[in-house]
């Protein structure tokens, strides 16, 4: 009897999942209104607006998914169009590309019609400030009843890389540059005391979490506070500091968000104790502050290469 209960059970759940299952139209890789869509993209890219007149509804309206305005409406019609050819007269190499092996899907809704997704990625570069656009753009476009023409097209597009394009037009202020500060004063502090090669000293102002960035490592590792003063007390028992001058004077760029940066140049004068070979190496600092006037990243740009040359001589 347990037994017999079990099946039943089973029965059932199996049942049970197969009444959740309900088809809700079907999805095509071809389709004629796959071919609407991508004569719509390709006249989009030429700022056709006949063509793209033509292969929309009267109502049409453009939405970028992206928006976090609630009070967006979208776009009409003309306002697509007068951006299309903007596009296409004031940027280089303006293309819409499919993104990898994807492809355009069509649906037939049972209850909402057609929809086709496409996958795309768009390209821009502005003539005027050469600032380059590269988004993933992937759209939704909504038949009309018929099935013959766009009603509404959806965009999914990086809305701060189309603001940030907006301001490479305009001449904007971001901050306050100082030729003279507290925190180039803790800049500089830090280089007398790699100088000094008091290893603790060149880290007082850096906040525990800060990350070190050396232009000679690979792209995106860095390094912590901690494993920075190892690589320097081990640079340092081959190599002397003779003396480190400082190039120009560092600026401090105040930025209008959380942080300040300050840029410093120097030329380091050094001996490799080993080989008894002298030479000099130019280096160029970045230093992220933060609220607290702790730096929290180092970026360090010097030609690596020399120190390791500086082993290749013997003592004379």
């Amino acid at each position: 009897m347990k037994k017999l209960f079990s099946t039943l059970m089973l029965f059932c759940i199996i049942m049970g999942v197969n009444a959740q299952k309900n088809a809700n139209g079907v999805i095509y890789d071809k389709h004629p209104a796959i071919d609407v869509v991508e004569s719509f993209m390709k006249a989009f890219v030429k700022g056709d607006a006949v063509t793209m007149t033509s292969l929309t509804t009267d109502d049409f309206k453009a939405f970028n998914a992206m928006n976090t305005n609630w009070d967006y409406k979208g776009q009409d019609l003309a306002t697509c169009i007068r951006n299309a050819q903007n596009y296409a007269n004031n940027y280089t190499n303006f293309s819409i590309t499919k993104r990898g092996a994807s492809y355009p899907d069509a649906l037939e809704y049972k209850k909402d019609g057609i929809w086709v997704y496409t996958y795309n990625v768009f390209f821009a570069i502005n003539k005027k400030s050469g600032f380059k656009i590269e988004s993933p753009y992937d759209c939704s476009f909504i038949f009309n009843a018929e099935g013959t023409k766009i009603k509404r097209m959806n965009f999914y597009m990086n809305t701060a890389m189309l603001l940030k394009n907006t301001e490479s037009e305009q001449t904007l202020t971001n901050g306050i540059l100082y030729k003279n500060h507290p925190n180039i004063v803790k800049v500089r502090k830090m280089i007398a005391n790699f100088s000094l090669g008091n290893v603790d000293g060149i880290y007082a102002d850096f906040a525990p979490s800060a990350r070190c960035f050396d232009i000679n490592y690979a792209y995106g590792v860095s390094t912590s506070v901690e494993e920075n003063k190892k690589e320097i007390s081990a640079l340092l028992q081959d190599i002397e500091i003779e003396g480190i001058d400082e190039i120009g004077y560092p600026d401090m760029l105040d930025h209008e968000g959380p942080s300040s940066v300050v840029d410093s140049w120097w030329s380091m004068r050094l001996r490799n104790k080993k080989t008894n070979k002298k030479f000099k190496i130019a280096l160029t600092l970045s230093h992220t502050f933060n609220d607290q006037g702790q730096i929290e990243r180092e970026n360090s740009y010097y030609n690596g290469a020399q120190i390791a040359a500086s082993y290749t001589e013997t003592k004379k």
